[in-house]
């Protein structure tokens, strides 16, 4: 097995697994998982723009490619981590606790309405949508200060499916079904899911519905993965309604609203994992607890329009998300809010644009943290922002791309009273701002060389319920806008067939959040550090032969921390902030015009920094994992049948975070990652 794994690591590292090699400069090429965008985001800017105009690392996952992955893992952290090389290993649960972009927390949108929770990391956010009801994923790498709060480590914006425009009705409808190829008892899952779409004369519409359910999960030797916050024997629906009206050239409204539901109830009950010695396992018994995400509801509104050379659009946005956390308790967050955006280009010269991008941001956070029988946990907390923010891009003679903008961010945060172990902490509030600016430029005027560099910052509030549940006031703590710094630089382009992006970033911070274990299982204490964070990440494609591509992504990050806050950067950061290394590969093959198989491959390397008298929460080693999957599809006609294997070698593996929390809480996270589990579905368009 490991002479297998070497030879497809070097045939897998060649390039990257894309569409025909496309001759714009370098960057659409890289993957095919921008071939179906035509370039165009709207992530980075808040205007729809090309990638080759944003000075930053950007990773697009396109619908085909989505598709794809899709049909190996429904589970989104798991499709990111493929993906996107600054993405921290999935958890393969119902949490993105420790999930990390670049080693920093990240923001999570659904169609650019909010999804995190940063007052109270309910650790959810990435799992808020069904991947059926997503058209393609934005992600925006380093830190942003265009959208606010949470957005230290980047932005991850889940665009929905649009609907087909050029007939009245159109469907899409997916049918699959699932077995744990090492020992199938109780592992069946289905997977149905239905789109109807289309458009007639101003008026288009899209209708998305999901229901999906899986068996029990078990590892490479047959035994059953303890549910803790599993995705085992777990019930997921979605339903998302799209409606589109034009009201006139050049003038639209937007109505999106989604549904996601997604609880587990298992049939199993954990048992204790014993670190490096067992795993926590599953055995029989039952639980009135049903953890998960019983709803999240997302709701948006919005309007564009062009008046003379200025095009505005605006967006009324509403989600509501409740999280249980299993045999513990459960947050409540909601926000309401609005974005008001405007785009006035300028012609600076004959050869030469300005473009002003410029609006405000209102938003409502509301978030508390309660138990199971809804008492309070944290004070119920309310956060109130108002944001201006503006932005120019300078384009000069075609090719010198200049970008620069600020946002001045004033927020009213206000506590309630809380009462624990007899103690009433009183309701308090406070006001804080932050100023945040962003920099950079790009040069496109050689196809294999086009380099950029950018500065950009981005801020939180952080995980301030956390210390609010332990009746601490208000007054008592510092709870000032948390800045992050974000260096980068980068080249990408292109030379015939081959097509590469490499970039190195450096952040900092005077507030890096670090967790420790106390003597209680369960229990952390928080603490924040000075803290620097650097990388480098490539991603390169080849297109072999006409029935042949490549591909692979490489990232390396590491960095160090001042805990005695003395300006002598001597620690390192633990497991749960830096990820290790991390290499991708895929190889797709047109084996006929209707037959297509593509596999893939992810290696995360060791890490073990720490001495065994250290021993923690993110300071267990990490020994690191391969794994395979396989995918093919065969066309014909309106019908596309496809099979899969995630985990194709039948691997025995930790999760990241399995080892990343190791034996805390008694070692209920230590668990198995599961076996090879196979998939069969039909997919029907019509």
């Amino acid at each position: 097995m490991k002479h297998q794994i070497i030879a497809m690591a070097a045939l897998l590292t060649c390039g990257s697994f894309a569409g025909k090699a496309q001759d714009n400069g370098g960057r659409k090429a890289i993957t095919d998982t921008t071939s179906q965008l035509n370039e165009v985001i709207v992530t980075a800017s808040r205007v729809a723009e090309s990638i080759n105009e944003v000075p930053s690392s950007v990773n697009l996952i396109g619908a085909k490619e989505l598709n794809r992955q899709s049909q190996i893992n429904t589970n989104l952290p798991y499709i990111l981590m493929q993906k996107v090389p600054g993405m921290s290993a999935s958890e393969e649960g119902q949490n993105n606790f420790i999930g990390k972009l670049r080693g920093r927390n990240f923001l999570v949108l659904i169609d650019g309405v909010p999804q995190s929770t940063p007052l109270r990391n309910g650790g959810r956010d990435l799992r808020t949508i069904d991947v059926s009801a997503i058209d393609h994923i934005e992600v925006i790498n380093g830190a942003s200060s265009m959208y606010g709060n949470g957005a230290a480590g980047g932005i991850i914006n889940y665009i929905t499916k649009k609907s087909v425009q050029n007939r009245p009705f159109s469907s899409s409808t997916y049918l699959s079904n699932s077995l744990n190829l090492a020992k199938p008892d109780g592992t069946y899952g289905y997977n149905i899911s239905q789109v109807f779409s289309g458009r007639s004369n101003k008026f288009d519409y899209l209708v998305q519905g999901k229901i999906a359910n899986t068996g029990v999960v078990r590892s490479s030797d047959g035994e059953v993965v303890s549910p803790f916050y599993g995705l085992g024997e777990t019930r997921t629906y979605n339903a998302l309604v799209k409606l589109g009206y034009d009201i006139a050239p050049k003038h639209r409204i937007d109505v999106m609203g989604n549904y996601f539901n997604s609880i587990q109830d298992s049939k199993y009950i954990g048992t204790k994992g014993n670190y490096g010695v067992s795993p926590a396992i599953g055995v029989p018994g039952d639980t009135n607890i049903l953890g998960g995400t019983p709803y999240n509801k997302t709701l948006s509104v919005k309007y564009t329009g062009s008046y003379g050379r200025t095009d505005a659009n605006a967006t009324l946005y509403y989600d509501d998300i409740n999280s249980v956390f299993e045999a513990y308790n459960q947050v409540y967050s909601h926000h309401t809010g609005a974005r008001i955006n405007f785009n006035t280009p300028f012609q600076a010269g004959r050869h030469n644009s300005l473009q002003l991008i410029y609006g405000l941001d209102v938003l409502k956070d509301y978030t508390v943290q309660k138990d199971m029988a809804e008492k309070l946990v944290t004070p119920e907390m309310n956060l109130i922002s108002m944001a201006p923010y503006v932005q120019g891009k300078l384009v000069i003679h075609h090719d010198w791309i200049f970008k620069a903008g600020m946002r001045y961010e004033n927020m009213l945060f206000k506590v309630g009273e809380l009462t624990k172990n007899n103690k009433v902490t009183p309701a308090a509030n406070n006001t804080y701002d932050a100023v945040v600016f962003n920099a950079g430029f790009r040069y496109n005027k050689l196809k294999l060389l086009q380099p950029y560099f950018s500065f950009s910052q981005g801020f939180s509030v952080g995980d301030v319920g956390l210390i609010l549940r332990n009746g601490v006031s208000l007054n008592a703590m510092d709870v000032s806008p948390v800045k992050v710094n974000n260096y980068e630089l980068g080249f990408n382009g292109n030379a015939g067939k081959f097509n590469y992006e490499v970039s190195g970033y450096y952040s900092t911070t005077p507030k890096g959040l670090t967790f420790a274990e106390t003597g209680t299982p369960g229990n952390y204490t928080l603490s924040a550090v000075p803290q620097r964070i650097y990388g480098i990440e490539a991603i390169l494609g080849l297109q072999a032969t006409s029935w042949l591509h490549l591909g692979s992504s490489v990232s390396y990050m590491d960095g160090r921390e001042d805990p005695k806050n003395n300006g002598s950067y001597d620690t390192k950061p633990d497991n749960s902030v830096i990820s290790p290394f991390k290499i991708t590969g895929n190889a797709g093959f047109k084996v006929t015009k209707s037959w297509d198989l593509m596999v893939q491959m992810v290696h995360l390397g060791a890490r073990d920094v720490f001495s065994k008298e250290q021993y923690n929460y993110g300071k267990y080693p990490i020994t690191g994992y391969t794994l395979f999957d396989l995918l093919t599809s065969y066309k014909l006609k309106q019908v596309t049948i496809n099979f899969a294997v995630n985990n194709l070698f039948n691997a025995s593996y930790y999760p990241i975070h399995s080892e990343v929390r190791g034996a805390t809480t008694e070692g209920r996270y230590y668990v198995k990652g599961s076996g090879a589990n196979a998939t069969l579905g039909v997919t029907i368009n019509l």
